[in-house]
C-alpha cells in the first residue's frame, strides 16, 4: 500500500485502532506497536525502543539505573483487505477469460470487443489490491541500564507474506478501446491474451537483524529530560516476488517461493526524545488547562539513514512471472508525540517520508 502516511492513533485503555501503513523495510515492528497501529516513535518502551526510536531506551532512567534486563517477544498478525481467494475464484468461474480469448479472432464490428474490454477493465479495477497478508516477528534483547549510557543488544527476525491482485492493464485496455472506436477494421488481437499482465503477486520478505543501541539522558531548562541515541546494525534480507496470471492462480496451492540469499547490509538509526514539563508548556509555550495534565513526550527519529536496495529472485532471462523489481530499504524519518494520562494514552507518529508500494 502506497501511503504518504500520517498515522494518528489513540490507545484508550485496551481499545486500540490498527493501521495498515507498513512497507519497505518496516515490515513489522513489535507486538506492542502492532496493537497500537504501528506508532512508537514517542511511545515505545525500553525493549522495543530499538525498533522505533533509539533514544527511548534511556528515557526516564531514574536515579538508580544499574539494571540488566532480558526480554523475548513474538508477534503474529494476519490482515485481510478483501477476500482474495473469493475474488480470484470469481474471475476463474466467470466467462471473462473465454471472452478475452475469443478476441484473438476479432474481425470487423468492434462493439463486442469493446464490451469485453470494458467488462474486464471494470472487474480488475474493482478487485485491484485485494490482498492477504501475514506478518510474523521474533525478538530477543539484553539491555544494560547504567550511567552514563544505556545499551541494548538485540536480535530480531521479521517475516511478511503477501498475496495481492494487481491491475497492470489499465492503460493498455484504454489504448485498445480508443483504437477500436476510431478504426472498425482494426485487427489487433492476435496476441491479446498473452499481453494481459494483471496478476496475483506473491511477495515474501524476510529480515534477520542484529544491532546495538546506545543512548544517554540529560536534563535541560525547565527540568526537562532529553535523550538521544543511535543504533548501528547488520541485517540479512531475503525476498521472493512471483506474479501469476489470474486465470492460472491456485488459491489452495500458491506458487512456491524463490528466495534470494546472502543479502547482508548494515545501517544506522538515530533518535531524539524530550519530556515536555508543565513549566515549559505554561511558561515557554503559553499553554494552559487540560494539556498540563499528565506527561507529553516529543520525539524525532531517523531509521535506516543510509537507504539501500535489494533485488528479489528472478531468472537470468526476463520472465514476466518474476517481476524482479528492486525493493527499497528506505530511510524513514518520523515525528512522534505521546501524551500519558492517568487512565489512557494518546500517541501519534507522522511519517516525513513516503512509503513505497510493497
Amino acid at each position: 500500500m502506497n501511503v504518504r502516511a500520517t498515522k494518528g492513533l489513540v490507545a484508550l485503555l485496551t481499545l486500540c485502532f490498527t493501521s495498515f501503513a507498513f512497507s519497505g523495510y518496516r515490515t513489522l515492528l513489535d507486538p506492542r506497536s502492532m496493537a497500537m497501529g504501528g506508532t512508537g516513535a514517542a511511545a515505545s518502551t525500553k525493549f522495543n525502543a530499538s525498533f522505533h526510536n533509539p533514544a527511548l531506551i534511556a528515557f526516564n532512567r531514574g536515579v538508580k539505573p544499574d539494571r540488566i534486563y532480558i526480554s523475548a517477544s513474538q508477534g503474529l498478525r494476519e490482515l485481510y483487505d478483501q477476500s482474495l481467494a473469493e475474488d480470484v475464484l470469481e474471475y476463474q468461474a466467470s466467462n471473462l477469460q473465454n471472452r478475452i480469448d475469443d478476441l484473438t479472432g476479432f474481425r470487423g464490428e468492434p462493439e463486442q470487443a469493446i464490451a469485453t474490454l470494458n467488462d474486464f477493465r471494470n472487474y480488475i479495477r474493482d478487485k485491484n489490491m485485494s490482498s492477504y497478508r501475514r506478518d510474523d516477528t521474533n525478538a530477543f534483547s539484553i539491555l544494560v541500564d547504567t550511567l552514563p549510557v544505556t545499551i541494548n543488544f538485540f536480535i530480531r527476525r521479521d517475516i511478511r507474506e503477501m498475496s495481492v491482485i494487481r491491475n497492470r492493464d489499465e492503460q493498455k485496455i484504454a489504448d485498445y478501446i480508443t483504437a477500436l472506436e476510431t478504426d472498425t477494421d482494426l485487427i489487433r488481437f492476435s496476441q491479446f491474451t498473452s499481453q494481459i499482465e494483471s496478476s496475483v503477486d506473491n511477495t515474501y520478505f524476510d529480515i534477520s537483524e542484529f544491532g546495538v543501541t546506545v543512548a544517554t539522558t540529560n536534563v535541560i531548562e525547565y527540568n526537562m529530560p532529553i535523550s538521544w541515541g543511535l543504533t548501528p546494525k547488520i541485517f540479512e534480507m531475503n525476498g521472493s516476488h512471483i506474479a501469476t496470471p489470474l486465470n492460472e492462480y491456485e488459491t489452495d496451492t500458491p506458487p512456491e517461493r524463490q528466495v534470494s540469499r546472502d543479502l547482508i547490509e548494515w545501517n544506522l538509526d538515530i533518535g531524539y526524545s524530550m519530556l515536555l514539563t508543565d513549566a515549559f508548556l505554561s511558561d515557554g509555550l503559553g499553554i494552559d488547562g487540560w494539556a498540563l495534565g499528565g506527561e507529553w513526550i516529543f520525539s524525532f527519529v531517523g531509521m535506516n539513514i543510509f537507504p539501500t536496495d535489494f533485488t528479489p529472485y528472478k531468472p537470468v532471462r526476463f520472465n514476466p512471472q518474476f517481476p524482479g523489481t528492486k525493493r527499497a530499504i528506505q530511510a524513514l524519518y518520523q515525528l512522534g508525540v505521546a501524551h500519558y494520562r492517568e487512565d489512557y494514552m494518546l500517541t501519534m507518529d507522522i511519517d516525513l517520508t513516503e512509503n513505497e508500494v510493497y
